[in-house]
């Protein structure tokens, strides 16, 4: 059965699965899942646009299938009218910047709602000339009459490349059969300050609404030096930590993430680190949310923050929510890490060098923004 797509009427986007930290046995998964080879693009740091464009008409929309209020973007309008009729997926990215600092050119020019005024007053403002847009092609769903969305993407990337207008230009991608190469580019991409890659199937058609590992993204996880709070032990064996940041505002340490501390043996390591520091009592300069004594998530024992080691832990990404953790804790919700792990310890930090609230809230802010995009 077809898949039955109309111009202006936005399809429902398929988007990457995320399944862990980029490692040598994701790669391996990758290609094995992708029959052998796979499509690896660059994940730009922008806002998703799919663009509509009929004769003289042209629309797009955000992932949430809102419209884009195109006249904001006069750098890409010629571009896109010399298009012929098609349906794209594409990323709204900063031109001539990468990374993070490209995602702020997007930020500082995206307008949810505008007047006919209020455009005429932004094109004048020297927005435009300031932070410089681009679209970045990775899919073609209808190109001249023809719905592409059940093709395999090997096909449908074929139009994506014809795509060469001077703001408009397809997705950076390798077709690639090796575990190794893989590995290589995704390290030299984070280096170069991307966020990572999507990996996709060659042979698989676009899953409208979907979210399968015909689209797997490899992202650059979020790391913080945190302080050991607290201990958790299975018989005489040290199993997980409590770590946190440090807030300045209250002069007091926050719980921010239960992790493995058996994670490749370093939990042997911090043993001796924590030794005869160790106390029943919570210290008084760590904040404890009320709900981790009605849920008896608190650790067997403490360890003041001035006296424990620092470790450094990454994370998928941030919570808000109502959980345990103390983070920022107001109305009920705080802060904590989605998908954390053990990365390694610090001994060349004490707590004086432990991530803030303030950066977990703007690390967080950040995921919240690039979500919505």
């Amino acid at each position: 059965m077809k898949t039955k797509i109309e111009m202006f009427n936005p399809i429902d986007s398929q988007n990457p699965i995320y399944l862990g930290a980029a490692d040598e046995e994701l790669y391996k998964q990758i290609l094995l899942t992708h029959g052998g080879s796979t499509f690896a693009e660059i994940k730009e740091d922008g806002y998703r646009a799919q663009i509509h464009k009929k004769g003289e008409v042209i629309k797009a929309y955000t992932r949430s299938q809102n419209e884009i209020i195109l006249p904001l973007y006069p750098e890409l309008y010629t571009s896109l009218s010399n298009l012929p009729d098609c349906i794209l997926d594409a990323e709204l990215i900063g031109d001539f910047k990468i990374g993070h600092e490209g995602f702020k050119s997007v930020k500082s020019r995206f307008r949810h709602k505008a007047s006919e005024e209020k455009i005429s007053n932004y094109l004048n403002s020297g927005l435009v000339e300031k932070f410089p847009l681009a679209l970045r092609v990775f899919d073609t769903l209808y190109w001249e009459n023809t719905p592409l969305v059940d093709s395999p993407l090997s096909e449908r990337r074929n139009y994506t490349e014809n795509i060469l207008e001077k703001k408009i230009i397809p997705s950076t991608k390798k077709t690639i059969y090796d575990s190794r190469e893989l590995h290589n580019w995704f390290s030299e991409l984070v280096n170069s300050n991307y966020e990572g890659l999507v990996c996709k199937n060659p042979n698989a058609p676009y899953r409208v609404g979907g979210r399968t590992e015909d689209w797997i993204k490899v992202k650059r996880s979020e790391t913080l030096d945190l302080s050991v709070l607290g201990v958790y032990f299975e018989g005489d064996t040290l199993s997980q930590i409590l770590c946190g940041n440090y807030n300045p505002l209250i002069d007091k340490f926050e719980t921010l993430a239960k992790v493995n501390a058996k994670r490749e043996g370093m939990n042997s390591d911090l043993l001796p680190l924590l030794e005869g520091n160790l106390q029943k009592e919570i210290p008084s300069n760590i904040l404890i949310n009320p709900s981790a004594f009605k849920l008896n998530k608190l650790p067997e024992l403490f360890i003041n923050p001035i006296k424990a080691p620092v470790v450094e832990v990454s994370a998928m990404n941030f919570n808000k929510s109502k959980n345990w953790h103390s983070c920022g804790l107001e109305d009920g919700l705080s802060y904590s890490l989605r998908i954390g792990w053990l990365k390694n310890i610090r001994e060349d930090k004490d707590y004086r060098g432990v991530a803030t609230t303030s950066q977990v809230i703007d690390l967080y802010n950040k995921g919240v923004e690039e979500n919505d995009g």
